[in-house]
């Protein structure tokens, strides 16, 4: 039977072959994507999302949440994908104040050209070395992974917009009391 330290080494051990061959695999993907003159991988995950987005459209904040990248980051990505003509921004037609990143023709012929070597990639660096069952309880334990983290996410967002708890003030009673107290009075 597992003990919980033997479950947290496995854990911990587990972690860092994760994070190894995500580096790793990421890496070589985007070297080999560089060498055959596509764009970055980031490029992908954005015009990927926004294709499969309703009319190819999406609110940066949400664009940014499901890319998971911050804001600001999404916001660099989506300029320089504007300027290759790859998506355009517009005003939020619903409430006026938000943008939208919509993705263009361009943009979608794009994506279409990265996806071949991309899939191509996936499985020669990632399913050729796993079996079904393997890649099946991976999929499994990082779904439930994803969600917990959302949770705690979304638990931390919902604690920060709470308002503080005011500070109790306590009054110190006087030591001495008034004329008429001490008098009797």
């Amino acid at each position: 039977m597992a003990t919980p330290r033997s479950t947290a080494v496995r854990g911990t051990s587990t972690w860092a072959s994760f994070i190894s061959a995500y580096v790793l695999v990421l890496d070589f993907m985007e070297d080999s994507f560089r060498k055959e003159g596509l764009p970055p991988l980031t490029w992908y995950d954005v015009l990927w999302l926004l294709d499969a987005s309703p009319n190819g459209r999406m609110r940066m904040h949400e664009l940014a949440e499901r890319a998971v990248y911050s804001r600001s980051f999404i916001s660099r990505i989506v300029t320089t994908l504007e300027a290759e003509g790859l998506v355009v921004r517009e005003v939020d037609e619903t409430d006026g104040r938000g943008r939208v990143a919509v993705l263009t023709e361009q943009g979608r012929a794009l994506r279409r050209k990265m996806w071949p070597p991309y899939q191509k990639l996936i499985h020669e660096m990632f399913n050729e070395h796993m079996t079904a069952s393997e890649l099946e309880s991976m999929e499994r334990g990082l779904r439930r992974v994803i969600a917990g983290a959302h949770q705690r996410n979304q638990d931390l967002r919902s604690a920060a917009a709470q308002p503080a708890a005011e500070p109790r003030t306590t009054r110190k009673r006087s030591r001495s009391r008034s004329t008429s107290q001490r008098s009797g009075a």
